[in-house]
This record gives structure tokens, C-alpha cells and sequence, in this order.
């Protein structure tokens, strides 16, 4: 009996020690929009795997691919409000909170990768970061991207008179559409989801994509044409709910932003490299073509057609402090 009681208060201890130790972890949900293999959902993976290796298993992260938890904008809310805890955000639907993230999206601010690394990391991407929780309870603890876009089309594109009149599939801000306006696209605005068939039927001419995407989403069978008009450095803010960092400790807290610093580092490489690599593969053995465009030509149309729009937006000296960046 003796033996038996000993067994059974040992057992009980053991598991009530388990049970206290269920409680004490915290699962964070994390919404991708596209699948884990990408580079985005490598990021985050890599974010995931530190933040439980760094907590010791306090914090465990469960990643929602292909856009489960919600589309873009529905998981910019849900971060919001706490309802999840984080997700990679595009500057245009963050800009609906914090009006300065339009300036990510300005064609051709960025002179090239390394200068793009230089603002995200330095005082313009940590303002930005600040403006961010403040303003829209999101914390950014990285920036995600590195990809360049270019304009993908179903008929061929060489010169600025070609792209005259195409419908051209793009997020509905003013930058965007005063930008592209100037060459004579009709900015067009619709689901992601939905750009492959408005191609098949001839609803929209073309978009504004990276590489990655384009091979992924399957629009070179439909829209053949890739003009390199390198116009954009993608810039996707990691961001974590400010209500969720709110309840963590303070060590806690240090270890998702250390994780999600280290993730982004990360999550760069892969996809900067992954440009040249998928590019060739798009027009060497899945029926792409690639052709260059004026660049002098097509910035100075664009930058004339900005400079009003960027000084009502209040974007002008932000842009000037950008590219004034070494």
C-alpha cells in the first residue's frame, strides 16, 4: 500500500508539473498568405524555430498558410486588434493607418538592393517601425522583401508607347496610379486571386509582379511579357500585435523581436536571390520573355508626374531623405 501510495503521489506531482507546464506556454498564431515554401513563409519559419528555441518553449508559433486566417488586409485587422499575432503586411494597406508606408511603394526610390537594406535597417525604417505601433498597433519587427518588380503583360512592351491604354492591374493608391498614369495605363484594381482569369479573359492586360509570383501564380502562361522596368523593391513590414507584445515578459518580448530581426535577415536573402535564379528559369524553359525598357525615360515621366502628388501627400521630403540615403 505503502509503495502504491508513494506511486500515486509521485505520479500526481509529475502531473500536475506537466500540466503547469502546458499552461505556462503560449501558442502565437501567424497568418502567410502564400505557401510555407515560400520565401516569406521561410522567414517566418525561421522566425517560429527561434522564438521557441529562444523562450526554451515558452512561446510556440503555428503558422496559417495560404492565407487561412484571411487575406491581406483582413490579417493587417486581425494583428490589429489581437485577434492573431502576426503576418507580413503590404506598405499600402499599413499606409491606410500610417500614410507615410505609401512611401515604400514610390517607383524607383530605391536605387538598388543594398540602398533599399540601408533604409529599412537604419533611422527611416526604425521611424517607420515606431509610427507603426503607435498608429496602428503593429509592431514591425523586420522588414521582408528584397524582390524586384517588374511589368508583366500579355502584349509585348518595349517602349512607353506600347504600354499606352494596357489595363494593368495594381493597388488602388494614389502614388501608384498617378505614377503609372503617366505612360498611359489604365491602373486597374482587383483581387489578387482573381489576376490569372481577368488575363484568360482579357479584363486586365497585366500586372506589376516579382519573379517568384509570377512563376508561382502560374501568370506567364497568360501574360508571356515580362518588361524589366525594375520599378520596385519589395518592402513587406513583419509585423506582431502590439497587444500581444503588450502581455509577454520583458524576456519574452526581447526574444520575438531578436527572433523576428534575425528572420528578416534571413528571409532577404532567400528572396533577393531568388529573382535572377526564377527569372532565368521563367524565360528559358516556361515560355517568358524578358525585354528590356527606356529606364532614364520612364523615371523622369514618372517623377514628373509624382512630384504634385508626393507634396500633397506630405510623402516629398521623405522620399528626398530616402535617396539621399549612401
Amino acid at each position: 500500500m505503502k509503495i502504491s501510495r508513494t506511486f500515486t503521489a509521485v505520479a500526481t506531482v509529475a502531473s500536475l508539473t506537466i500540466s503547469a507546464g502546458i499552461v505556462s506556454a503560449e501558442t502565437l498564431r501567424a497568418s502567410l498568405i502564400g505557401p510555407i515554401e515560400t520565401a516569406q513563409g521561410q522567414g517566418m519559419q525561421h522566425f517560429a524555430d527561434r522564438v521557441k528555441e529562444l523562450t526554451n518553449g515558452e512561446l510556440d508559433v503555428e503558422i496559417y498558410p495560404d492565407g487561412q486566417l484571411g487575406n491581406l488586409a483582413e490579417s493587417v485587422e486581425q494583428v490589429q486588434s489581437g485577434i492573431i499575432d502576426m503576418t507580413t503586411a503590404v506598405p499600402s494597406i499599413l499606409a491606410e493607418f500610417v500614410p507615410e508606408m505609401q512611401v515604400f511603394a514610390v517607383p524607383f526610390v530605391f536605387r538598388d538592393y543594398d540602398h533599399w537594406q540601408a533604409v529599412v535597417d537604419g533611422d527611416i525604417g526604425a521611424k517607420y517601425s515606431q509610427l507603426s505601433e503607435e498608429k496602428a498597433d503593429a509592431v514591425i519587427l523586420g522588414y521582408f522583401g528584397g524582390s524586384v518588380r517588374n511589368l508583366v503583360t500579355s502584349k509585348k512592351v518595349t517602349t512607353l508607347d506600347d504600354a499606352k491604354g494596357l489595363k494593368v492591374r495594381l493597388h488602388p493608391t494614389e502614388v501608384l496610379t498617378a505614377a503609372w498614369g503617366s505612360i498611359g495605363i489604365q491602373p486597374t484594381v482587383m483581387a489578387y486571386g482573381e489576376i490569372y482569369n481577368g488575363l484568360q479573359l482579357g479584363v486586365v492586360d497585366g500586372l506589376e509582379n516579382e519573379p517568384e509570383w509570377v512563376k508561382r501564380m502560374k501568370f506567364y502562361e497568360q501574360a508571356p511579357y515580362i518588361t524589366l522596368t525594375q520599378h520596385e523593391i519589395v518592402t513587406r513590414p513583419f509585423i506582431f500585435s502590439a497587444k500581444t507584445m503588450e502581455r509577454l515578459s520583458p524576456e519574452q518580448q526581447e526574444a520575438v523581436r531578436t527572433a523576428g530581426a534575425e528572420a528578416a535577415a534571413m528571409q532577404r536573402e532567400i528572396e533577393h536571390g531568388l529573382d535572377l535564379q526564377i527569372l532565368t528559369e521563367l524565360t528559358t524553359s516556361l515560355g517568358a520573355e524578358a525585354q528590356d525598357i527606356d529606364k532614364e525615360q520612364f523615371q523622369a515621366t514618372v517623377a514628373e508626374a509624382l512630384a504634385p502628388v508626393l507634396e500633397a501627400n506630405g510623402l516629398a521630403a521623405t522620399v528626398a531623405e530616402i535617396q539621399a540615403v549612401e
